[in-house]
């Protein structure tokens, strides 16, 4: 005896009860309209602005959460005048063989430890020793680069040293300084190794590479004796110097610490832009499914698609509104992929609806859409019952954004599922019946 989950036969009533899920589907999204209105999103550092950090540590796994408050401690202690600072981490694999490391990504919203004051210090530093005719750019909102053009050649070595000393007397522990002929000469040789350099390698051609490396170190040091420079770029790391200092300050962290090995940041501004660009992908892709859906099957279908499509978005965003978890670039995949599943299922039951409107000739258009919902109700349930399970794991056994990106991917599904039938269909069906007053 076969196991059967949704019978072949099932005469479920879906058209007659339409408008009771309209009002569901609308009572949800005011709920999250009001959410948005009142709380708005939670924006992660993707959107709001931040850096983004990978820290390796030695041994097993450490708590995500011991990481997280060891930060936000540290930034709380430094500024405790302020919220304290949103803070994610996640696990972070290279996909090599790490050996006995563990590696996590730190994303917090702090973007730099400067304050204007101190920049304007900076500024007025740099000009009372080096003369009014040198220009500095300090850095732009969010910003941690000092652009220095001296109003005449001097040694590099010497600017180098005499830059290393004032900066570090205006009580900055971490500062990058670098020539701007010196960064084209490495540019120039790190450009010939990728090009020329083979992948991977056997132990004699690591040892070459290791004693061309040491070749061109020699080789940018007499470069750096020899010449002149009047421009030179000056980097301020001074929160990953703080990140370790919070790091190593705890025992069980700092014995085991090894080095934070990269650092983005990411202003307010171009995290705004990335917003309007993910919502601009958004807004493409309904448009786009739209004029597919039209020219396969009729215009009529496009925007009962588009509007369930709508409806998914909607009630995600919502959700997070709702629940103030942070909204994130993987959430933006996370509704995109929504989008593509909702429409998936969707176009199932139109196609369904389309053959029976030619097998079913003369009969209500309303019951023809029932039937074609019932037909493809096997389909659509299982097809959600899998997916869920896969996603749910995810969540399950995720972490950090990776857990937030399942979490819309479990909403999506859900309501995905619920929009190909109570939502696309009806919206058919009123646009039919439009259609024949219309030509009536």
């Amino acid at each position: 005896m076969s196991f059967t989950l949704i019978k072949p036969d099932t005469k479920f009533e879906f058209m007659n009860r339409r408008f009771i899920f309209f009002g569901v589907s609308g009572a949800v999204i005011l709920a999250g309209l009001v959410g948005l209105i009142v709380m708005g999103l939670n924006l992660g550092v993707d959107f709001s602005g931040g850096t983004k950090l990978v820290v390796a540590f030695s041994g097993e796994h450490i708590e995500r959460d011991v990481i997280r408050q060891v930060v936000v401690d540290k930034f709380t202690a430094m500024h405790p005048e302020e919220d304290a600072p949103q803070v994610e981490v996640q696990d972070f694999y290279t996909g090599a063989d790490d050996g006995n490391q563990v590696r996590y990504m730190i994303f917090t919203e702090v973007v730099t430890l400067l304050t204007d004051k101190q920049k304007a210090s900076i500024v007025g530093a740099i000009t009372s020793q080096f003369g009014e005719g040198t220009a500095v750019s300090p850095p732009e909102e969010g910003g941690d680069q000092f652009f220095i053009t001296f109003h005449d050649e001097a040694p590099i070595v010497e600017r180098l040293a005499a830059l290393d000393k004032l900066f570090a007397a205006q009580g900055l522990e971490r500062v990058v300084v670098e020539s701007d002929k010196v960064r084209d000469l490495n540019m120039e040789y790190y450009k010939e190794v990728n090009l020329e350099s083979p992948k991977g390698g056997n132990p004699e051609q690591l040892l070459e590479q290791i004693e061309a490396e040491e070749q061109f170190e020699s080789r940018v040091a007499a470069f750096k004796a020899a010449n002149t420079d009047v421009s030179y770029t000056v980097k301020i790391e001074e929160l990953n110097s703080k990140m370790e200092e919070a790091i190593r300050a705890i025992p069980e962290l700092g014995e085991r610490f090894l080095a934070v090995e990269s650092s983005t940041s990411i202003s307010p501004s171009v995290g705004s832009d990335l917003l309007n660009s993910g919502l601009l992908a958004v807004v493409y892709a309904c448009i786009g499914i739209m004029l597919y859906i039209a020219l396969r099957f009729d215009f009529k279908y496009g925007p009962g698609a588009v509007v369930a499509l709508l409806h998914d978005a909607f009630i995600t965003v919502g959700i997070f509104a709702l629940t103030q978890i942070p909204f994130s670039l993987p959430i933006i995949a996370a509704i995109l992929t929504i989008i593509g599943y909702s429409v998936n299922d969707t176009i199932v039951v139109f196609d369904r609806i389309r053959e029976n409107v030619i097998k079913m000739k003369g009969m209500p258009f309303d019951r023809i859409i029932n039937v074609s919902i019932n037909e493809t109700l096997s389909r659509t349930v299982l097809t959600s019952i899998t997916t869920l399970a896969v996603v749910v794991s995810i969540f399950i056994l995720g972490g950090g954004l990776i857990q937030d990106f399942a979490f819309a991917l479990i909403v999506g599904v859900l309501v995905g599922t619920y929009s190909s039938i109570f939502v696309a269909s009806p919206i058919l069906l009123a646009l039919h019946r439009l259609g024949k007053k219309e030509t009536a």
